[in-house]
């Protein structure tokens, strides 16, 4: 499906690194345990997780992938599904592995920074960032009780807030930061911001929210 394999050296399975399980071997049909992960600058990482310290291998400061990311190559074989609906490399945040698998574009996003949505029958928002490219994905249930939000500026930062209790979420980590439900934290969906073409590679049947 035009995305790199991993292999364990124990059993040696072959396992999607984009499905998080293995897919031939003695494991196969086995999931791995996802961690949620954020596609975003070391600028912005940092403001948020000031005490992080980052491995660096051998870089010499530039991205050995920049030509890639402008040219018209889809992977190493090329597009295994084509579909016109969005540009090949468009960016987008593809939420539902297991069910009903809905993209989010990115070109979309900059226009709605908050969207409301559902999926598997659980209210759910997305955070989109423009100045950075970051696109999240949370639940907006806590303690059995549905959220919705809007973003504000105070101190100037941006942060979420609901609407039934007022209490504010930094919107990079689901955290709550000041009011009733502090000590709580908005549960981080399976979501992975991927190229068009690979993702529809995957689900071909994928939604595409803002499309027409």
């Amino acid at each position: 499906m035009n995305a790199l394999v991993m292999y364990d050296r124990e059993s040696r399975t072959l396992w999607s690194q984009f499905l998080s399980q293995a897919v031939r071997g003695e494991l196969a049909g086995t999931k791995l345990e996802t961690i949620p992960l954020t596609l975003t600058t070391w600028e912005k990482w940092r403001e948020t997780h000031p005490e992080t310290v980052a491995l660096r291998k051998g870089s010499r400061g530039g991205d050995p992938y920049d030509s890639y990311y402008f040219s018209r190559a889809a992977g190493v074989i090329g597009e295994s599904n084509k579909d016109s609906r969005l540009p090949t490399k468009e960016l987008v945040l593809g939420l539902g592995f297991d069910t009903n698998p809905v993209a989010f574009p990115h070109s979309k996003l900059r226009s709605e920074k908050l969207v409301h949505t559902s999926h598997a029958g659980t209210s759910a928002i997305v955070y989109f960032d423009p100045s950075t490219d970051t696109a999240l994905a949370f639940g907006a249930v806590v303690n059995g009780q549905e959220l919705s939000f809007k973003l504000i500026e105070k101190g100037g930062r941006e942060w979420l807030k609901d609407d039934q209790t007022g209490t504010l979420w930094i919107p990079f980590t689901g955290q709550s930061y000041e009011g009733e439900l502090v000590g709580n934290t908005l549960e981080r969906l399976h979501a992975v911001n991927a190229f068009w073409f690979a993702w529809n590679d995957f689900y071909p049947d994928t939604e595409i929210w803002g499309l027409g």
